[in-house]
């Protein structure tokens, strides 16, 4: 698979300065956040997208690797010389980069190779796949295969999911999971974060399949489903609340209790507010790890009695002529 271009990604070129890609940064962060894309899910992808970018070329170290190997390079338990070694030859003359050599225009991407997602046509003709060890392929000889085939490298990584309810995911948990792998059953106790999002990843590093030659275990990523509240939802640091009240209450005003991850608290409802008026408390949305807490925006919602009785329409009906004018008359296309 070929690596992702994070100079292109950030919209600046590879030469840039490290002001040069922070402001560009700056500038996609801003437009992208998902405060101010909420259930943008293209979006939250490419903010996903330029933070990852910005995390390699901001680091100089990163940015070296990068630029050097590609995204092969950013590897937990990645050998530079051991890479080097496995390599060495094919960009040379008569080698593989030389005249009519697989290293020239329209060449192939060594760090497919390394990544071990081969990019092929298999046996089958175009569309199959195929697998093949570095080792085979350069033959078994010189020290480049060796040097590969003894060179420490990092185990597979893990996939799994975990769902919460809503509440664990506004305040965060602690989750105990049994997980099947080739190597044997076991279990693990995993923190979810406060404000996590459905569809969210978590990424346990070491708790992967085993590393080669001495490496570095391979993480787990964890994909988090969120259970849907009939009442509250999450946008950012946000915590949105449906609020019934009843028509008194919306008219003459009144305080009613609200419940917040901080616990319950009263709510001052104005008079005169209208379905679907949104109110904000201050401080008492989601807190994530290291952030400053967020707000909590009630919507209000009017609700009529359920069931029908004459007291309630004669009322309702004193409560219409009191009205002045026709509440539609605005209403145009």
């Amino acid at each position: 698979m070929a690596d992702r271009d994070f100079y292109e990604i950030l919209g600046v070129s590879r030469d840039a300065s490290p002001d040069e890609i922070k402001k560009a940064y700056r500038q996609l962060a801003r437009e992208l956040h998902p405060d101010r894309n909420p259930d943008d899910e293209r979006a939250e992808e490419r903010f996903k997208d330029v933070s990852g970018a910005y995390g390699v070329l901001s680091d100089p170290d990163k940015r070296k690797l990068y630029d050097e190997f590609g995204e092969v390079g950013l590897r937990d338990g990645f050998d530079a010389d051991a890479y080097r070694a496995a390599t060495r030859g094919f960009g040379g003359a008569g080698g593989f980069g030389g005249a009519g050599g697989f290293g020239g225009p329209g060449g192939f991407d060594f760090g497919d190779i390394f990544s071990g997602a081969a990019r092929g046509y298999g046996p089958g003709g175009r569309g199959g796949s195929f697998e093949f060890n570095l080792e085979d392929l350069l033959g078994g000889r010189g020290p480049g295969a060796a040097a590969y085939a003894s060179a420490p490298r990092k185990g597979a990584d893990l996939q799994s999911e975990v769902t919460v309810d809503f509440r664990d995911a506004v305040l965060g948990c602690t989750k105990e999971l049994s997980l099947r792998t080739s190597e044997g059953d076991r279990t693990i106790k995993v923190r979810i974060p406060a404000g996590v999002r459905s569809d969210g990843k978590i990424r346990l590093k070491g708790q992967g399949g085993s590393g080669l030659q001495g490496g570095p275990a391979g993480d787990l990523v964890l994909k988090v489903k969120v259970r849907k509240h009939p009442h509250f939802s999450m946008r950012g640091k946000q915590l949105h609340v449906t609020v019934p009240v009843t028509p008194l209450e919306a008219y003459a005003g009144a305080k009613v209790t609200v419940p917040t991850p901080q616990g319950s608290v009263q709510l001052s409802v104005p008079a005169g507010s209208q379905n679907g008026a949104k109110l904000r408390l201050r401080g008492k949305g989601i807190e994530p790890k290291g952030k400053p807490r967020g707000d909590l925006i009630a919507h209000l919602e009017i609700v009529l009695p359920k069931a029908h009785s004459e007291e309630v329409e004669e009322a309702l009906q004193t409560v219409q002529e009191a009205l002045e004018g026709d509440p539609r008359e605005d209403l145009k296309l």
